[in-house]
């Protein structure tokens, strides 16, 4: 057993050793294209996030200024903001898949087109639903 391994020990021995200094990093090129991918990334989720805030919005203002305004203002300012909501998450698949497709050449990470397409669209939807659901609810 000993044998076996002072011979491990002569093999890993005689191989040079890999220094920090001997593994090259990644050229700036590079890590220029994973900047631009992540920042793509951010503003996708930032479209997100507004569409999410304005859907909230046009349910809260339906919900909670009942008693100080006007049923047909509420009405009309909860559409919008609904609408908008859904014009948000159609539009920040669109800003994702434009870039999408001028780095698709290139040899990048990132996201799929569809899963971001897929996510945008089911929540579009999910606004218009909601929307149409209020009007129901309100107009009967």
């Amino acid at each position: 057993m000993s044998s076996e391994s002072s011979t491990a020990e002569k093999e890993t021995s005689n191989s040079p050793s890999l220094k920090k200094a001997d593994i090259p990093g990644p050229d700036s090129n590079t890590l220029a294209l994973d900047r631009t991918v992540l920042a793509n990334e951010r503003t996708y989720q930032a479209w997100i996030r507004t569409g999410l805030s304005l859907f909230i919005a046009g349910l809260g203002v339906l919900k909670f200024l009942r008693d100080e305004m006007p049923f047909w203002i509420l009405v009309v300012i909860a559409t919008l903001f609904i609408l908008f909501s859904a014009i948000a998450f159609l539009l920040a698949a669109w800003r994702y898949r434009h870039f999408h497709l001028r780095i698709k050449r290139l040899d990048i990470d990132v996201v799929p087109s569809w899963v971001v397409i897929t996510a945008s669209v089911f929540l579009a939807a999910s606004a218009l639903l909601a929307l149409a659901g209020l009007s129901i609810n309100i107009f009967g």
